[in-house]
């Protein structure tokens, strides 16, 4: 099936994801690649800045919420993942690819959807039994926004509402977490420009 063209757009986030070759793990401690992530993150946004909302790892994975100010998805991300890989074949002395192919995109244009990919992101780690709670989690921006940790970057807006009634709602189960739950919250700022057009390229 061949690759979709990226939408180009400055105005809605987007839900990135990536595997490892085979979805073999990284095979290094979570800590160190972790650590690769931020730098490579950092080192990204250096050349194309970009506002990052979420970002969880997982074993042979990572789920990303991501604003492009300059609509360049490509570039940053073509960066972010050719320094990862760089960092990861350095210390492990790898030689073939570290992922299996070039990333996941989606564009997140409504709030229900926005609500739904920030839940799931966050939620990743439970759905894999590897924590209890999603601010626990330890690779995850929201343990890190949690805990007043430094990323080296400044999120755009990882809850939304106050503290206490995001997290309950983030740690509830699909079928609690019902619309009503939803708009007990305050909203999300959430607010795509409707009225500019996005670009298709190859």
């Amino acid at each position: 099936m061949p690759r979709k063209s990226l939408i180009r757009t400055n105005t809605c986030p987007y839900h990135v994801t990536i595997r490892t070759n085979n979805k073999e793990w990284f095979d290094i401690p979570m800590p160190i690649v972790w650590s690769f992530c931020m730098k490579s993150i950092n080192y990204a946004n250096l050349h194309h800045p970009v506002e990052i909302q979420s970002f969880v790892l997982m074993s042979n994975h990572y789920h990303l919420m991501i604003w492009t100010p300059n609509s360049d998805l490509d570039k940053f991300m073509f960066f972010f993942n050719s320094h990862l890989s760089k960092l990861i074949r350095k210390y492990t002395g790898r030689i073939n690819r570290i992922f299996g192919d070039r990333y996941k995109w989606s564009l997140i244009k409504d709030q229900k959807y926005y609500l739904n990919v920030l839940r799931y992101i966050y939620q990743n780690p439970l759905r894999k039994d590897l924590s209890s709670l999603c601010e626990e989690y330890e690779f995850s921006s929201l343990y890190h926004y949690i805990n007043n940790q430094n990323l080296g970057f400044k999120l755009k807006d990882p809850i939304y509402g106050d503290k206490t009634s995001f997290l309950k709602w983030v740690n509830l189960e699909d079928k609690k977490a019902t619309d009503q739950t939803r708009q007990s919250l305050q909203k999300p700022v959430y607010k795509p420009i409707v009225n500019q057009s996005s670009r298709r390229i190859l």
